[in-house]
């Protein structure tokens, strides 16, 4: 698990005082995090607590759903102004998004291929994701969701993005599979050097990998930092209760 030793370098990913809202009702408050390079950090929280909010705010992936996010954004020390998805994607942050991640009726092979032509990369996102390439020609509609998930982030891989943002990847999941895409995220930052931000509610699997961890009740922040220096049980315990953990 990544340290963070030294001086303090700027942070990749920088926001500050993010509030959400859809239709006028606030989904997230003040919300603001500093991510460095290599480091996994973690959101947990309730179902609605606001995790899968705060990713669409920082993205702008908000407004098919009538929702407006206002807070500042800056990518290893550049503010981005107006963020919207594209923006922030040109400038190195990716989202695997909750839903909606992947075509179903085209291949792997296929999906790859809208993203790049270039075979080495392709190879090196395969490689890092093996049960990808033996399915290779299969339709993703056809994939169990575990390789769905795998896909979409091999997807978002491919556009080379030094922020990885990453929403329920444990959705629908046997805790088996949710163990193993925990430990490709984790994998991701030690061997790829990626910023990773990740909104679960495995709370376990999630914890077995974090650099950081942050706890979030009604749309704010009640505990955020190093895991080892909170008292995760007690936080969970207040905020979660032992039958969601």
């Amino acid at each position: 698990m990544s340290a963070q030793v030294g001086p303090v370098s700027t942070p990749v990913l920088s926001v500050r005082n993010l509030h959400v809202s859809y239709n006028g009702s606030a989904a997230v408050t003040d919300y603001s995090v500093d991510l460095t390079a290599g480091t996994l950090t973690v959101i947990l929280g309730r179902n609605g607590a606001g995790k899968t909010s705060t990713l669409r705010g920082i993205t702008g992936f908000l407004g098919h759903e009538a929702g407006s996010a206002r807070g500042s954004i800056a990518v290893c020390g550049q503010a981005i102004r107006h963020p919207s998805p594209y923006r922030l994607s040109r400038a190195g942050v990716g989202l695997v998004a909750e839903r909606d991640k992947v075509f179903v009726g085209m291949t792997i092979r296929e999906q790859l291929r809208l993203v790049t032509s270039d075979r080495r990369e392709t190879d090196e996102v395969l490689d890092f994701f093996p049960s990808l390439r033996a399915r290779i020609d299969v339709r993703a509609g056809l994939l169990s969701g575990g390789e769905r998930q795998m896909l979409a982030t091999a997807l978002v891989l491919l556009r080379k993005p030094q922020v990885l943002l990453v929403d329920e990847l444990s959705l629908g999941l046997a805790p088996a599979i949710v163990r193993e895409l925990m430990h490709y995220l984790r994998r991701l930052a030690d061997e790829r050097n990626l910023t990773i931000l990740a909104a679960d509610q495995a709370v376990h699997a999630s914890l077995s990998v974090a650099d950081n961890v942050q706890i979030m009740d009604s749309g704010s922040l009640v505990a955020s930092g190093p895991l080892a220096e909170i008292d995760i049980d007690a936080v969970l315990n207040a905020y979660l209760g032992r039958d969601e953990r």
